[in-house]
């Protein structure tokens, strides 16, 4: 007969885990979607449990930056007593993504629906050719002088 034994006790394996990473828990890091179109740039982000009074948005220079925490609804001021496992994440986070230049940081339009945080973030107008008309010291437009030369 082939007896099987354990090499650690149970209580002994668990508290190795509590030192090890392998029973940390990880943070909270949202996924995210960047689209970019010729309309602009639309990002869509992960953010299960949050609000929008929990979310800051900045942009600043090519970078979105999305900060916010995600609270575990079970903690208690004493801690996590009587918790035996976690795998769903928390904690605070920062998330930055690239995103095109010349983005304009006041045209952001962002809504959080069912878990999901949309950044639509329009491409800004082409700038349009402005001519500029030269006087001369006499006070007349310089391109009358050369219609003038030209007859």
């Amino acid at each position: 007969m082939t007896v099987v034994t354990e090499p650690y006790a149970p209580w002994l394996r668990e508290l190795n885990r509590l030192f090890t990473s392998e029973g940390a828990v990880a943070g909270f890091m949202p996924p995210a979607d960047v689209v970019v179109d010729d309309d602009g740039v639309t990002v869509y982000m992960d953010v299960p449990g949050l609000n929008a009074d929990s979310l800051e948005i900045e942009l600043e220079n090519e970078v979105l930056t999305v900060r916010g925490e995600r609270r575990a609804p079970y903690a208690t001021e004493d801690g996590d007593r009587g918790v035996r496992r976690i795998e769903r994440r928390f904690g605070k986070f920062e998330r930055s993504l690239r995103v095109p230049r010349g983005l304009d940081p006041d045209a952001i339009d962002a809504s959080l629906v069912d878990g999901v945080l949309t950044l639509r973030i329009p491409q800004p107008a082409a700038p349009e050719p402005h001519r500029v008309e030269i006087k001369t010291p006499g006070g007349r437009q310089q391109e009358q002088d050369l219609e003038g030369a030209q007859a």
